[in-house]
């Protein structure tokens, strides 16, 4: 009884840290007195990090925690069965399922966000996505080693450093979306973005590196340097790196954005930058005709 209240204690503190905690990935309201991740990545020069003992006990309480994390999103999204789903009725869309069936999503939770919309989903594609994505997750932090502090996306009930979750998932194609909890950090995202991205590869030589954009906020409701004009500067130069290193780029930005530049308040759920289910009808459809433009430029290289 004790060693089973001791657990229970645990979980619960775990949870209560993890709703109060101060970047736009823990809260719901995306009030401005919320805080971007203060802390910056320890520098990695190589895909070697000091991993802690995973225990039964601590594996249970990080799974809750993340669980109840997995709820909090989706109370925050107002989540609801997906209104679009990728067709499947052509020789085309069979290809580019077969494509998404090998594929892990990383994020932050924006990308949870997504995640749970397509659990959601009435249809197997969208359901059979693999994804590893966090509160509170970035570029700078996916360089943390494992520890009681780090913020790594759980894979098989232990966090990971994502190069070797994806090593372990055997997945062919990694998309990334990186940037909400970075760009008030430092200013070497790129740099720790591309590190990621290095060490991804060095686990798993043939995968193929596709990168998202970072989408909008609200008019007006950016925080410090994670503004509308900062975000589109960063968007350009995650499309530049993806150009020279030959990796894919998907522009969700602009698919979403008013006339203005901004995140558009339908697609809007808390008021700053998490996104409703419209939105992430959106997501699937730019995803589907992005890799069939994608595949099909690669099948006339070919």
């Amino acid at each position: 009884m004790k060693k089973g209240l001791s657990i229970a204690v645990l979980i619960g503190l775990s949870v209560a840290m993890l709703l109060g905690a101060g970047s736009p990935d823990a809260g719901s309201t995306g009030t401005e007195e919320q805080k971007l991740l203060p802390a910056k990545a320890e520098a990695v020069g190589s895909i070697a990090v000091t991993m802690v003992k995973d225990t039964n006990a601590k594996g249970r309480l990080m799974e809750a925690a993340q669980e109840m994390e997995n709820r909090r999103q989706e109370a925050a999204s107002g989540l609801q069965e997906p209104a679009e789903i990728l067709p499947d009725n052509t020789a085309e869309d069979a290809v580019i399922n077969s494509y998404l069936a090998d594929s892990v999503i990383i994020g932050d939770s924006i990308v949870l966000g997504y995640r749970n919309y397509c659990m959601k989903s009435g249809n197997e594609v969208l359901k059979g996505i693999k994804f590893l994505a966090a509160g509170s997750f970035s570029a700078h932090n996916a360089l943390w080693p494992v520890s009681s502090e780090s913020v790594h996306p759980l894979y098989q009930g232990a966090q990971r450093p994502v190069w070797e979750s994806v090593a372990m998932m055997g997945a062919k194609n990694v998309f990334i979306c990186f940037g909400l909890n970075d760009l008030n950090i430092d200013d070497d995202t790129i740099e720790c973005y591309r590190q990621v991205i290095d060490n991804i590869v060095t686990a798993s030589p043939e995968v193929n590196i596709h990168i998202i954009s970072m989408t909008y906020t609200l008019k007006d409701k950016g925080v410090g340097k994670l503004n509308n004009d900062n975000i589109r500067d960063y968007n350009s130069r995650l499309a530049e790196m993806a150009e020279e290193n030959g990796w894919g780029f998907v522009d969700l930005a602009a698919p979403l954005a008013n006339e203005e530049g901004n995140l558009k308040p339908e697609y809007c759920s808390d008021n700053f930058v998490h996104q409703t289910p419209k939105a992430y009808d959106i997501w699937t459809e730019t995803l589907h005709a992005y890799l069939g433009n994608f595949l099909a430029e690669k099948e006339n290289d070919g």
